[in-house]
């Protein structure tokens, strides 16, 4: 949901779409820029959001995988705008570096200081897989885990999308099974903390991140129907982003509906 109109704004727009859940950035995602929170904004936010879960999004500039003063303190400003906020939980890239050895240890490291810092929960999210990003396959999250000290505020944002894209045909059932059973191994139980829920413009293993609407991309509905209804998962939240094109919003939120049985109806949005 943008916030670039106001928290009143967007409110409103949560509540025409009937969100039980929804993630923002809090500040300008393309800029370096530094923002500050007026008292009145933090009031009016933690007043109209504090009955809906609410996950940030860390913006697209930093590059923890690089590790530079300037990523890791822009990451800690949005924590911080964050907790401000009232906001515990933000979603993370790890970025890209070509020598990936030292981009999982400089991951590590910018998850390590912050929680020497910060009481937050940090949610690593997979990625497509493009030239050097970092946390394309759950084994390279789960080495970056094996480093983290506090594993109790780290968990694992799962990318429908992003899978699909680097190469986990999540189209088969039995791949989708795998791999939830495998992050249980891998990672430990209850360590998915979140869905993306995002259908994918480009094709299986393309490394290519295009988003697109429910069940008119290359993944497809059943697929969304599966994964709505794991009972494995069906606890958590899960988050579209899903492009913003005229009324796609309303059409992707009706169809993910339609999508679950009336037993987890309550417990996803």
């Amino acid at each position: 949901m943008s916030v670039s109109k106001g928290f009143e704004k967007t409110y409103k727009e949560t509540e025409k779409l009937g969100c039980q859940c929804i993630q923002i950035f809090v500040k300008n995602p393309r800029s370096w820029k530094r923002k500050k929170l007026k008292s009145e904004e933090i009031v009016t936010f933690r007043k109209l959001f504090s009955s809906l879960p609410v996950f940030s999004h860390l913006s697209y500039l930093p590059n923890l995988a690089k590790g530079s003063f300037k990523d890791i303190s822009a990451f800690f400003e949005e924590i911080e705008l964050s907790l401000e906020l009232g906001i515990d939980c933000i979603v993370v890239h790890c970025g890209s570096r070509s020598d990936k050895e030292e981009g999982l240890i400089q991951v590590a490291n910018a998850l390590n200081e912050a929680l020497k810092v910060f009481r937050i929960n940090i949610l690593i999210e997979n990625s497509a897989g493009y030239k050097n990003s970092i946390g394309a396959t759950l084994e390279e999250i789960a080495r970056i885990f094996d480093k983290v000290i506090k594993k109790e505020y780290v968990k694992v944002c799962l990318d429908t999308a992003h899978l699909f894209q680097a190469g986990i045909d999540i189209r088969r059932f039995e791949v989708w099974d795998r791999l939830i059973e495998y992050s249980n191994q891998i990672l430990g139980k209850g360590k998915i903390g979140l869905i993306h829920l995002n259908d994918s413009k480009t094709d299986l293993g393309s490394r290519v991140d295009r988003h697109w609407h429910i069940g008119r991309g290359k993944i497809g509905q059943e697929t969304f129907r599966w994964i709505l209804n794991d009972p494995r998962i069906n606890d958590l939240c899960a988050v579209l982003e899903t492009p913003e094109m005229g009324k796609m919003d309303h059409e992707n939120m009706k169809m993910v509906r339609s999508l679950l049985l009336p037993l987890v109806s309550h417990s996803l949005s």
